[in-house]
């Protein structure tokens, strides 16, 4: 378009060279043809702008990222002229149309209309608009445009796709197993006690009753056996433009269906813990569960939908104090218990390690998964019982994780 322009002001430039020397009602009247080419341009515009008309539709407001679902639009012409080179402009940042090629020019007769059928598919969770943003409207010699934004354009709700994972690389990685016990939660003796023998911890002779026989004398304890896994996904909120925090959380959420996804195939159960901006770090509930912590079981595979449903609504706030929230999960009973415990980050900090610290001391096994787009595990403190990976908002988690 650009081209064409350039070339009709060049034919005006000389026309009206032409008009001047030589004079002429042959040359006045292209010089005046060229000069109405871009009025009528205009009007034809206008005219398309008004008469002109889109219909189109997704098969529900609901639904779930990468599930294509049925897509259609229609281009109606309902004036008396021609109109041609009408371009559809989409929404492609967060979703895409199959088999659909966005510089297509359609030209429509009178009265006539096409229609396109064909999928949608959204890439993230979240709400967002999708289908037909806007229409480009270009005069029939490819000289001025004009854009016609749809007034009512789609939006959807996305829910976070499940993928499911083979195995995990963290399984066979030996630092996973590095610590077997829990000394932390070996509070409780049992009521055998014995005499001792030599390497018994010290902690656990019975004082009262070796003074009281003139023997040493051991209590026994029973070890609580570590039982499912803990999960904590981060909702701090990286940013204000939904082009940036929109694929970081969704890929925040596909780690953690991933995740329960995987251990539920084994019969094995999960809890996801997150904080919910609005409660007070400081203060604890009579359970002694930190206010605003909020959790969200999967027992077993067929919890999964419910257990999608659930964290497919878990809210992310610029608000929430997400450094200082990982620190509640320290003292955690279920991060204390857990096999192996999933930290599901956006961001590294005192914080993060501190807590990373304490899980290491009560025995616990770690695996945080960073994402950001230039994850740099440097800041994140490196101990013999965990394991770091980095995940950039686009990798396939098949691969990663």
């Amino acid at each position: 378009m650009r081209k064409n322009r350039i070339i009709y002001y060049l034919l005006c430039a000389a026309a009206l060279a032409f008009a001047s020397f030589y004079g002429g009602p042959v040359s006045y009247t292209i010089l005046f043809g060229l000069v109405l080419v871009m009025p009528v341009s205009f009007a034809y515009l206008l005219t398309v702008y008004s008469f002109f008309k889109i219909y189109q539709s997704a098969s529900g407001k609901h639904i779930t990222a990468y599930d294509p679902v049925p897509y259609y639009f229609i281009l109606q012409n309902e004036y008396l002229l021609n109109f041609c080179h009408i371009r559809p402009n989409m929404y492609s940042t967060f979703s895409y149309i199959e088999n659909m090629y966005e510089g297509r020019d359609y030209e429509l007769l009178p009265h006539e209309n096409a229609r396109y059928d064909t999928k949608l598919i959204c890439r993230y969770r979240g709400e967002y608009k999708v289908g037909i943003k806007s229409i480009t409207i270009t005069d029939f010699l490819k000289l001025f445009s004009l854009t016609y934004h749809v007034p009512e354009p789609i939006s959807v709700v996305v829910a976070p796709r499940i993928i499911a994972l083979k195995s995990l690389r963290t399984d066979n990685d030996p630092t996973r197993n590095s610590y077997k016990e829990n000394t932390k939660i070996r509070q409780f003796p049992d009521a055998i006690v014995r005499d001792y023998i030599p390497g018994d911890p010290i902690k656990s002779i019975h004082h009262k009753l070796s003074a009281k026989t003139g023997e040493l004398k051991s209590r026994l304890y029973y070890g609580e056996e570590r039982q499912g896994i803990a999960i904590y996904l981060d909702t701090h909120r990286i940013s204000d433009d939904e082009y940036i925090y929109i694929p970081v959380e969704n890929k925040c959420l596909e780690i953690v269906l991933a995740i329960a996804n995987y251990y539920s195939m084994q019969s094995t159960a999960s809890t996801l813990k997150y904080y919910r901006s609005g409660g007070d770090l400081s203060v604890r509930k009579p359970n002694h569960r930190p206010d605003g912590l909020f959790q969200v079981k999967c027992s077993s595979r067929h919890d999964m939908e419910g257990f999608h449903a659930q964290v497919s609504e878990v809210p992310f706030r610029s608000d929430t104090d997400g450094q200082n929230a990982i620190s509640l999960i320290a003292t955690d009973r279920d991060f204390g218990t857990c096999l192996v415990a999933f930290l599901v980050i956006t961001g590294t900090g005192k914080e993060l390690n501190e807590t990373l610290n304490e899980l290491s001391k009560s025995g616990t096994s770690c695996v945080i998964y960073y994402v950001s787009y230039e994850p740099d595990v440097s800041g994140i403190i490196s101990l013999q019982n965990q394991i770091i990976v980095p995940v950039h908002p686009e990798d396939d988690l098949t691969r990663v994780m």
